[in-house]
């Protein structure tokens, strides 16, 4: 009795599940879909790795003309590459004595753990397109390992990227006017850079003030609350999130200033270097940029690396630092081979310091803990 009902299912209308794989494409379909699921981390990593060798091949590659040049491949001169290497260090050094700062010194781990987590966190970000989202929750987890408070970790890391981000921009704004102000004038290539810092030290300003004074809060309070229908709710949601013990948080870290003037001096000297290490680079196979230049050509660069297409805008940024280098008046030559050394220190150095760092980091870890330190 069974099997006719079996065999009248699958020829008189209700399908079994090998018709509805035939409806939805076939058995091979099918199969094609269940090993694409189970392999999809493996495949969007191929797919990076394919756009990475597009950018490259597309972008990169056509500037490399240059280093046919014999002359330009044996122009290196003097100790300009030692001296972009321990730029390059002092860096690294910096940025991890920034996070050390901002941490709470109740809870705050020994400076070694810190900066071995730092490190760990920075290759992490040079391995991925967004990298600077995966780099700062391993830095995150990893701190909280280590038993420092769930938020007081984030919104160390949280304060420490705003922070970086402002005095980036306070750099390569006060680079570009005095730039300009030696050289005779903003460059054409200089106006985007220049917008760009205004509009983020202005969003950033009003952002501040607007979480210290609950301004915010209050003004979305009062959009919501007029809202038809939701608009109760919504305003009492709103409410609950002020008292919530983030923006309670937040508003104590943004009140204590000296840590914060600390942090950022580091997160200055962390930059100031960085871009040393690429005029090092530049001068190791010609006479350089002017600082306009400079601060043009790295901005470009932290926009590149901000952008999730590349690792860190591996390939997207040199297609545009190469052309920058040469409008402020680098030879060809020079500007790639200085690029591709920079690169060489400021990108591929930190992935086996990294890696050297969190192995050395060993088993060690600590409860989560929920609540905050009052300090």
């Amino acid at each position: 009795m069974l099997e006719p009902t079996s065999a009248v299912g699958e020829q008189g209308g209700h399908p079994t599940d090998s018709t509805a794989a035939l409806a939805t494409g076939g058995p091979t379909l099918a199969l094609g879909r269940a090993w694409a699921t189970r392999h999809r981390r493996g495949l969007a990593m191929l797919a990076r790795v394919a756009v990475l060798v597009l950018v490259v091949r597309l972008f990169v590659v056509p500037q490399l003309g240059g280093l046919r040049d014999e002359t330009a491949l044996s122009g290196l001169h003097g100790g300009w590459a030692p001296l972009a290497l321990g730029f390059e260090l002092g860096s690294l050094v910096l940025y991890t004595l920034a996070t050390t700062v901002l941490l709470p010194p109740r809870t705050r781990p020994p400076y070694q753990r810190v900066a071995r987590i730092d490190l760990s966190a920075i290759a992490l970000g040079h391995c991925l397109p967004d990298g600077g989202a995966a780099g700062t929750a391993l830095s995150w987890r990893l701190l909280v390992a280590d038993g420092v408070p769930t938020l007081d970790a984030g919104l160390t890391k949280a304060a420490q990227g705003l922070g970086s981000l402002v005095v980036l921009m306070v750099l390569i704004l006060g680079a570009l006017l005095v730039g300009a102000v030696a050289g005779g004038g903003l460059s054409g290539w200089s106006l985007a850079p220049l917008a760009l810092s205004v509009l983020v030290l202005l969003v950033t300003v009003l952002l501040a003030r607007s979480v210290v004074s609950g301004s915010a809060a209050a003004g979305l309070r009062a959009v919501a609350v007029r809202l038809p229908r939701v608009g109760p709710r919504v305003a009492a949601g709103l409410d609950g999130l002020a008292e919530r013990d983030v923006v309670r948080h937040l508003r104590g870290l943004l009140r204590r200033p000296e840590r914060f003037s600390v942090a950022a001096g580091f997160s200055g000297g962390n930059w100031a270097l960085d871009a040393l290490t690429l005029y090092a680079c530049l001068r190791a196979f010609g006479p350089g940029v002017g600082l306009q230049g400079l601060a043009v050509v790295y901005a470009i660069q932290a926009v590149g690396t901000w952008l999730p297409v590349t690792p860190s805008g591996l390939g997207l940024s040199e297609s545009l630092m190469i052309p920058a280098l040469v409008a402020f008046g680098a030879p060809q030559a020079d500007a790639v081979l200085g690029i591709l050394t920079w690169r060489l220190f400021a990108y591929w150095l930190p992935i086996p310091l990294g890696a050297l760092a969190y192995a050395s980091l060993g088993r060690r870890r600590a409860a989560p803990a929920l609540v905050t330190t009052a300090s």
